[in-house]
């Protein structure tokens, strides 16, 4: 009698733990993935993509894109006090922990359209090449010496990226018109893409991406 009692207030104390765990998120349940260096680990396979690996560095302009887009909106909310508003809880995950996956998620949204453009021999032309290559400039300047230590790549592979995003955005332009769907259809939370998106196979390594925090890999607060 005395085993069934303790029996059932461990089950107790177990449900309250998967209670906690879904009211606040499952980041704060589970073993900790420690934290890394972003500009250490460059090299090291943070996602398979039907087949291809891509290494953490083909994702470091998304990373810095979303970091920047985060935190103009973290100054508003707290000019004093930008980290506040990274941590945050909003639709069952902290801020960071949400501009990480959607970070991912357009990066393999843009990897999934330019390796159609490639089945496609589609190419930009000259002004979309000068254009992308504007914005690559603009953004390096932007965010600094500082920044582009602590991230890691050269300018010439954040030139890279950009060209490869606009050539992506070129395809998705195309497709959608060959779905006879809006552009924005096929964006990487569009209802469409994600019917696309069921035809790829994908596996991101969890040690390494878990280990970004984001608003802290170009940003110094």
């Amino acid at each position: 009698m005395r085993e069934h009692h303790i029996a059932q207030r461990i089950g107790r104390c177990l449900a309250a733990v998967l209670l906690v765990c879904a009211l606040f998120g499952l980041e704060g349940c589970g073993p900790r993935i420690k934290t890394i260096t972003f500009n250490e680990h460059l090299d090291d396979t943070v996602l398979e993509l039907d087949g291809q690996k891509y290494p953490l560095r083909e994702l470091a302009f998304y990373v810095a894109y979303e970091e920047q887009i985060i935190q103009e909106q973290a100054l508003v909310y707290d000019a004093s006090n930008p980290n506040a508003y990274w941590n945050t809880h909003i639709n069952g995950h902290f801020m960071r922990v949400q501009a990480r996956d959607e970070a991912m998620s357009q990066a393999i949204h843009d990897l999934i359209f330019y390796g159609m453009a490639g089945e496609l021999g589609m190419e930009l032309d000259q002004d979309e090449i000068d254009y992308a290559t504007g914005r690559s400039e603009d953004f390096w300047m932007d965010l600094g010496e500082k920044a582009q230590k602590r991230l890691g790549i050269t300018q010439e592979e954040l030139t890279e990226d950009l060209l490869r995003m606009a050539l992506a955005q070129k395809c998705q332009q195309l497709y959608a018109a060959m779905q006879d769907a809006l552009e924005e259809d096929y964006n990487a939370d569009g209802a469409a893409y994600e019917t696309l998106l069921e035809a790829h196979t994908y596996k991101i390594r969890d040690r390494i991406w878990e280990g970004v925090s984001m608003g802290h890999v170009t940003l110094d607060q």
